[in-house]
């Protein structure tokens, strides 16, 4: 049997991302996060291999894993890029004295870059949001030959040249000598119970195959309104769809098969987390934090999400992570204005409405609709979380929940700090998406 291909993770976070390379047949040997409560997460999930430092003060000679170059299959991970985001380009904005030109964060792409031009995997994939695809920077090439420990000349601009971001980012993968392209997914696409559009730069340091992400979609658009309904399960293991479709043999949770033309409609919020026992502000019934589960496995998606071993039942489980925060009675009364699917952008409603400035935050009220996937899961629902109202309870979305729409097993450990898991879970890479890449990536590059 061939040996598992290797990888490292940088800018870890709480491990989303190596948890879907895992599951692709990835071994993760290295991993590095700045985040204390990142680190701890991805510790208690992952093991021991896990670094807390900052990577721009690190020499991947000295300080990372002990692997020779040109013998790592791939450097993974999802540099922050907070002023290539629309949220965090509002949010450094309205700090004094600072702005997101300013922000050193949005150039930590090219520590990762380090790491690569030294270990030299056979292959890379760069993470980010999409919003880096619009931005432009002003490229001085002393700056880029200052940034990398190469001859990075031809990677230059003229001085002052204002350049779309991903061409710089190519050109700069492109004299590290690899093939390098850039390809935006939803993770809805891939079986993520979320609408989550995402930027993965890919790039291999032999041929000039990338692989095609589009090729693996496991799940579509409904095509009626019955394929909105929650998919039940039946008997254990088999998986059937609303519209009486049967697939005895497939899993809850499909396989990635390149260019497959069945797919299944997306997974729904309701998919992901109806069956969890109610929880309210109130604190008193329902109680304000559950920590057993009341109802079995309703859909099969529910049931590859309670991650059940063999010798145990549902019922002896523990379930953490859902409790609920408190909210005013402003905030309970518009929850319950609103209908499903239904969002206020502050500044469309009357002053008494809105809970922030809206010259400083763009914000807005969402509740999620049962009957799609959620909207994206951002870390600022660690904030509050007018923009993930609960469907059917008048409150905001646990952390418990929020982790299930972004693809996490109800066996991965998240603080009790609602804060810190809240920021983990809003800046995570979906393991199921993860999952998808690294399939692609050990498919089409390594073998």
């Amino acid at each position: 049997m061939k040996e598992r291909p290797s990888a490292i993770d940088l800018f870890c976070g709480a491990g989303g991302l190596s948890r879907g390379l895992q599951n692709a047949g990835f071994d993760v040997y290295w991993a590095i996060d700045s985040d204390t409560a990142a680190v701890e997460a991805y510790r208690r999930n992952h093991g021991s291999h896990v670094v807390e430092e900052d990577i721009r003060e690190t020499d991947p000679a000295l300080d990372g894993p002990d692997i020779e170059p040109g013998m790592l299959d791939l450097v993974a991970g999802g540099p922050p890029c907070p002023s290539f985001s629309t949220i965090g380009r509002a949010k450094l904005g309205s700090l004094e004295d600072r702005s997101a030109e300013e922000d050193d964060r949005n150039v930590l792409y090219r520590d990762f870059l380090r790491y690569v031009d030294y270990f030299e995997p056979a292959a890379f994939v760069m993470e980010n949001v999409t919003g880096l695809l619009s931005d432009t920077a002003i490229v001085e090439s002393d700056t880029i030959q200052q940034s990398l420990p190469i001859d990075s000349a031809s990677a230059g601009e003229p001085v002052g040249k204002e350049i779309p971001v991903p061409e710089i980012i190519l050109e700069e993968m492109n004299t590290l000598g690899y093939h390098a392209n850039w390809e935006v997914v939803d993770a809805a696409d891939y079986g993520v119970p979320q609408h989550r559009k995402r930027v993965f730069f890919i790039g291999t340091r032999e041929g000039d195959t990338l692989p095609d992400l589009h090729q693996l979609k496991t799940h579509r658009e409904p095509k009626n309104e019955t394929e909105q309904t929650m998919q039940v399960r039946s008997t254990p293991g088999a998986f059937k769809q609303s519209s009486q479709t049967t697939f005895d043999t497939e899993p809850a949770v499909p396989h990635f098969n390149r260019g497959d033309t069945v797919k299944r409609p997306y997974l729904t919020v309701a998919d992901a987390i109806m069956d969890l026992p109610p929880v309210s502000p109130g604190g008193e019934m329902p109680p304000r934090e559950a920590t057993e589960y009341t109802l079995p496995p309703v859909s099969p998606y529910q049931e590859w999400l309670r991650d059940i071993p063999e010798d145990e039942d549902w019922d002896d489980q523990t379930l953490r992570n859902h409790s609920c925060r408190g909210h005013n009675h402003l905030d309970l009364t518009i929850y319950k204005l609103l209908g499903h699917g239904v969002g206020w952008n502050i500044g469309d409603v009357s002053q008494e409405l809105q809970p922030y400035r809206d010259d400083v935050f763009p914000d807005k009220y969402k509740k999620q609709n049962p009957s799609k996937p959620s909207s994206t899961i951002l870390a600022h629902i660690q904030k509050d979380g007018h923009m993930f109202i609960h469907p059917t309870e008048a409150r905001s979305l646990t952390v418990r929940e929020a982790a299930r729409l972004q693809s996490f097993r109800d066996s991965y450990w998240f603080p009790e700090s609602r804060t810190s898991a809240y920021r983990l879970v809003g800046n995570a890479v979906p393991p199921r998406l993860a999952h998808a890449v690294g399939h692609a990536i050990r498919e089409e590059v390594l073998e």
